[in-house]
């Protein structure tokens, strides 16, 4: 099957160029000019890129709640793994072809990537950290299908052994407190010690895989960097001195931006939260803008991550997170492209399979009608999606 008359874009040169591309067997089998009577579907001025990659997902939580203590508590089981097959839909649907859930629930999200894997349901390509491996908390009842508490190297190696038992492609950790929480734990206080990060980086190590860290306070961003975690989510209190660290180590930042935005973009819905989250939101969203343009200044690689499953930040608009880094944090519209391609992929150790429009790769292709290095919002209008050679949107044909 052809895809005919389109734009392709280069995600390397940063440029579009004239042509067609063939999609079979689950990848891009030629790019060139398509016969004159081959079965094709018409794209005829649209503009085509690689399927987008989301780094930081969570498809298990209730985003139209703004009270972030424990969302499901009146849900039956069977309604979080509907919630989740929903919310995967709705990400590829948007032209997230890839993404990774680091905090699922009850292992309802690998229940859903085993589904997608098989065709049952329509949704991208997942990567699941299963649980989040937590010190004693007092946020663990606000997610109690979500947080696995560990404290001391030896409890976290457990810990990660059992996520990867259950089914996780990668660890996912917590070196800070968080924002979404209780109001006794700050988002700028350390939780995982140096030892324990080491400890949860030794099993992914043994298993070929990697650690994501969770990170809001300075010090916990460093720990996280020379604990050998992979990325940095969120980074919110980054410094001269760990955007250096990020860079001298090749660790990730993952930044989350459009967190605050989503959650405040309609005051009924902020003033529905716990007060000192909506507190929090509001302080943390002009140093989250300024800190990530630092990074970019710095040279940090940037993946792109939304952070979908915080209050009112839903699966669907995940192009939300790409336009703010063009908006507010300095990005060049073919940088945040690339943060969300081809830097996404390599976070992910799928460089050679995704990220780009070329020959082998796996046949993610999206498509919008303007020109998004014109005008970054044009992300937020999708109107085609192939995902490994399969067309899943197509508002074209009606």
């Amino acid at each position: 099957m052809w895809l005919k008359g389109g734009q392709l874009y280069d995600v390397d040169n940063g440029s579009f160029a004239t042509g067609d591309i063939r999609l079979d067997g689950g990848r891009i089998a030629e790019i060139g000019r398509a016969p004159s009577d081959a079965p094709a579907v018409d794209l005829d001025g649209a503009y085509l890129l690689p399927g987008f990659i989301d780094c930081h997902v969570h498809i298990c939580v209730n985003t139209e709640s703004a009270d972030g203590n424990n969302p499901w508590r009146d849900a039956l089981p069977a309604t979080i793994a509907l919630w989740a097959a929903r919310a995967a839909r709705r990400l590829v649907r948007c032209g997230i072809t890839t993404a990774r859930d680091v905090g699922g629930w009850d292992y309802h999200e690998i229940a859903v990537r085993e589904a997608i894997e098989t065709g049952w349901i329509e949704g991208p390509r997942l990567l699941c950290s299963g649980k989040i491996l937590s010190i004693t908390s007092s946020t663990r009842p606000y997610y109690p299908g979500m947080y696995e508490e560990a404290d001391g190297p030896d409890a976290v190696r457990h810990a990660a052994r059992k996520q990867l038992a259950n089914g996780a492609n990668l660890i996912k950790v917590l070196a800070s407190g968080a924002v979404n929480s209780t109001k006794y734990e700050r988002a700028d206080a350390i939780q995982y010690r140096p030892e324990e990060l080491r400890a949860a980086v030794e099993i992914a190590d043994d298993n070929f895989t990697h650690v994501a860290a969770h990170a809001h306070a300075t010090e916990a961003i460093k720990n996280a960097i020379l604990a050998g975690c992979r990325s940095v989510e969120h980074g919110t209190y980054g410094s001269d001195e760990t955007f250096r660290l990020m860079v001298e180590h090749g660790t990730y930042m993952v930044p989350t931006i459009c967190t605050a935005h989503a959650f405040l973009q309609d005051p009924a819905f902020a003033a529905k939260a716990l007060p000192h989250a909506r507190e929090r939101y509001e302080y943390l969203q002009t140093i989250r803008y300024a800190n990530l343009n630092k990074a970019r200044e710095t040279g940090v690689k940037v993946a792109m991550g939304t952070d979908v499953g915080t209050p009112g930040n839903h699966c669907g608009d995940n192009m939300q997170e790409v336009a703010l880094m063009v908006e507010r944090c300095g990005f060049a519209p073919a940088d945040a492209i690339r943060s969300a391609t081809t830097i996404a992929a390599e976070l992910l150790g799928l460089d050679e399979e995704i990220g780009r429009l070329k020959q082998g790769f796996a046949g993610d292709v999206i498509a919008v009608d303007r020109n998004p290095l014109d005008d970054i919002n044009a992300l937020r209008d999708v109107f085609f999606v192939a995902a490994r050679g399969q067309i899943v949107r197509n508002d074209r044909i009606h």
